[in-house]
């Protein structure tokens, strides 16, 4: 028997500011249809069957629009959109989860789902990362171009703005 290890994400410089920014947001609707456009946009940007909005929450990531799979709610400690949100840049892609150290023994990776791609790009409220905009796919795929990251950014910030517009 072989024990293999995936490396937990870690937390944001701050996570107690980043949790209250959490605690303060709206609550999202499953069925909010200017988020569904952005996801859909994600899909087509990122040539990806499944894109969804995820949020940070504790110890667990939240789902609350999901589009190509269920909508769930999982630990943190597996969670690719954990990783995002403490990227410098705030934008993680990993072209082929089974060929990275991080994360070829995580069970989304091996397990029942398969990921094999994942992009995504942190979603900001009240100036901290409070979740991702993210596409995943069976299926390995290339790096990001110049083009798919500024637009990634994009939508990743219009998702933030229709959050704003919720608590307006």
């Amino acid at each position: 028997m072989t024990l293999q290890f995936f490396s937990a994400a870690f937390r944001p410089y701050d996570e107690a500011a980043r949790q209250r920014a959490v605690d303060a947001m709206p609550p999202i609707a499953a069925d909010d249809a200017r988020m569904h456009a952005i996801l859909e946009r994600v899909q087509s940007v990122l040539k990806t069957p499944m894109a969804m909005l995820t949020i940070i929450d504790g110890d667990v990531q939240r789902m609350p629009i999901a589009i190509g799979m269920e909508r769930m709610t999982i630990s943190r400690a597996i969670t690719f959109c954990g990783h995002t949100i403490a990227e410098p840049d705030g934008m993680l892609c990993v072209p082929d989860l089974r060929a990275d150290r991080r994360f070829r023994s995580n069970p989304m990776v091996v397990g029942e789902m398969g990921v094999r791609f994942y992009a995504g790009a942190r979603v900001m409220w009240g100036g901290n990362p409070v979740g991702a905009i993210c596409g995943v796919d069976t299926r390995p795929h290339g790096r990001l171009s110049v083009a798919q990251r500024t637009e990634l950014a994009i939508l990743a910030a219009a998702a933030a703005a229709g959050i704003a517009a919720r608590s307006a």
